[in-house]
């Protein structure tokens, strides 16, 4: 009987080591709803900054068409006072203000339009919030769903641990495949969401009615294109990272994948931006292909990367793959960079802040200084034209538009100067911030297309 109790106290210590493993695991299924939470509620407030920045840019538009309709107001008001005099003056000056209020007319009309499309991206990017929101209430609610089962199985093992171990672990095991391809299942709507953000964007470079990014400059779409050389780098390592690891955090190859699709979005809006620069339809022809080659390549991580095309591959042709595709990625933006710099002004006072051996700092704050002092020189010009004697030859009429364009151009200037010094202080911030404990000639070299697009907008200002 002594024997006999033994085996049996035995069985019942295996079983209990059993039972705590049973739990462990479930703790850990739990981490990981945890930190799925976090990862939504993460893109919960990107989401929520862009609704923001959207508002504010809508908020800058309705000021925009407020300052043209007093401008439009005001030049209605000054046609009124003309049309009242009387004589071949009168009516010369009606027409030039009848030119000015049409062409104010025109930008109206023009800064309607932009804020009309500016409402309607609002629109569409809002859709395109609530549907990731939908997918991602969706997930959320297909693994608390798995919990739960998860959960009901584990007590159940609990209540049926004396049929044996074997059966035990197999239905364990059972918990934890349904586990990874509810995983699975969610990593591919996540590509298929990027697949598709990045067909929206060719669509729009397709589109003739869409502009692009008119303010786009060579400087920053250079920037945009390095910058989309290293997120295609982090995509790929982040895929080699999972295809090692299969079961290992997806947080990684997650995060590389929204950057990658974002950076290809707004790579090819300031491309076609940058287009109007080009000279001939064959040129703009040819940076609209090769924008729209570069982003139809990568958007194969988006379609490749899923599940469904992976198992169809080999174990040692799925890295290949990968890294073909990057590889791929990398030529095409190579190729958007030579057409980029094709387009850059041919400036032979223009300086390469690589080779440049000369205190970047002292140049940034030189140029910067500089195009400060052409708009004091401008503001002392106009001043003194306003200060000069009136020429008797001269009618009312004649001086109130005379006094009328001085105006506008001391308000103008000042205007800019207050541009200067707001743009000054900003650099000035950006480098504090975002040089650590380097040199401030080691951040702009850093930095360097940056840095050279700011000493190019300072010229030009000045």
């Amino acid at each position: 009987e002594h024997l006999d109790l033994l085996g049996r106290f035995k069985q019942a210590s295996a079983k209990a080591s059993s039972a705590a493993e049973v739990m462990a695991r479930m703790d850990r299924l739990q981490d990981e709803m945890r930190r799925k939470n976090l990862e939504l509620a993460d893109m919960m407030r990107e989401r929520d900054k862009a609704l923001a920045d959207l508002q504010r840019m809508e908020n800058g538009r309705d000021d925009e068409l407020r300052r043209l309709r007093r401008d439009l107001d005001a030049s209605q008001e000054r046609a009124r006072e003309l049309s009242d005099s009387r004589g071949a003056e009168a009516q010369d000056m009606q027409r030039k203000f009848n030119a000015e209020k049409d062409e104010l007319r025109r930008r109206l009309d023009e800064a309607s339009a932009d804020a009309g499309r500016a409402r309607r991206e609002r629109d569409e990017l809002h859709a395109e919030h609530e549907r990731l929101r939908q997918a991602k209430d969706d997930e959320i609610a297909v693994l608390q769903a798995g919990m739960d089962h998860s959960i009901v199985a584990m007590a159940n093992m609990k209540k049926q641990a004396g049929s044996g171990q074997g059966d035990l672990q197999r239905r364990l095991d059972g918990v934890l495949a349904e586990h990874a391809l509810k995983l699975k299942r969610i990593l591919d709507s996540i590509l298929r969401a990027c697949s598709d953000k990045t067909n929206e964007a060719v669509f729009g470079l397709n589109d003739p009615s869409n502009p692009g990014n008119m303010a786009a400059t060579v400087e920053h779409v250079l920037a945009t294109i390095e910058q989309a050389h290293d997120q295609g780098g982090s995509l790929a390592a982040a895929f080699a990272g999972h295809l090692t690891n299969p079961d290992g955090d997806q947080a990684p190859l997650i995060a590389a994948a929204v950057s990658l699709s974002n950076g290809l979005e707004h790579l090819l809006a300031n491309m076609k931006g940058i287009a109007r620069l080009a000279s001939g339809e064959d040129a703009v022809e040819r940076i609209i292909k090769a924008s729209r080659q570069a982003a139809l390549v990568g958007r194969q991580f988006f379609i490749r990367g899923q599940s469904g095309a992976m198992e169809q591959l080999q174990s040692s042709e799925r890295h290949t793959v990968i890294v073909d595709i990057n590889h791929d990625l990398q030529q095409s933006l190579g190729t958007l960079t030579a057409l980029a710099r094709g387009l850059a002004p041919d400036d032979s006072r223009k300086l390469s802040v690589i080779n440049s051996s000369e205190d970047l700092s002292d140049l940034v704050e030189r140029e910067m200084l500089g195009a400060a002092r052409a708009i004091d020189e401008a503001v002392a010009r106009l001043q003194a034209l306003a200060n000069q004697p009136r020429d008797s030859s001269l009618t009312d009429h004649q001086v109130q538009v005379h006094d009328a364009i001085l105006d506008s151009s001391m308000a103008m200037t000042n205007a800019i100067a207050q541009l200067i010094r707001a743009a000054t202080a900003s650099q000035q911030e950006i480098v504090a911030q975002g040089q650590g404990s380097s040199s401030k000639t080691a951040f702009y070299k850093k930095n360097n297309r940056w840095t050279e697009g700011l000493i190019s907008a300072a010229k030009a200002v000045a």
